[in-house]
């Protein structure tokens, strides 16, 4: 399968839809996020599996265990506001990684939800960031 086509597939599908479409695959959460390219400036955005957490929710830069950190979380380190649209609600938010204390369970938490998110754990090599996305306004 194509996942860079699914992906822009999907983005279309819930941006039009008002997030009516897409905001869910299968038992998953999924938000779309739009960064600020850290070269381009321009802005991408990107559908990213989600989990609640806190006030909002936290995703994972597993980038299905590969070795390289996803480019939106590149972008996210080097531009933390984001817009985060969650079904039909949207917010910006602070991308933050999660702390070291609460990564352990949090991560627990995950892979009891998206089975997948462990077997990239497991996959990887690198350290997973997560990343919460704090809300900083509602809109």
């Amino acid at each position: 399968m194509n996942w860079k086509l699914f992906g822009k597939i999907h983005q279309l599908l819930y941006r039009f839809s008002g997030g009516r479409l897409g905001a869910r695959m299968g038992w998953i959460d999924v938000a779309l996020v739009e960064t600020i390219g850290r070269k381009t400036g321009l802005v991408r955005s990107v559908p990213i599996a989600c989990y609640p957490y806190r006030d909002s929710i936290v995703v994972s830069a597993s980038n299905s265990g590969k070795e390289c950190h996803p480019i939106w979380y590149l972008n996210m380190q080097a531009n933390p506001t984001v817009t985060v649209q969650l079904g039909r609600e949207r917010f910006r938010a602070i991308a933050e990684d999660v702390a070291d204390d609460e990564r352990d369970a949090l991560w627990d938490t995950i892979v009891k939800l998206n089975k997948h998110q462990g077997e990239y754990l497991e996959k990887a090599q690198r350290k997973i960031p997560l990343v919460w996305l704090r809300r900083e306004d509602l809109k």
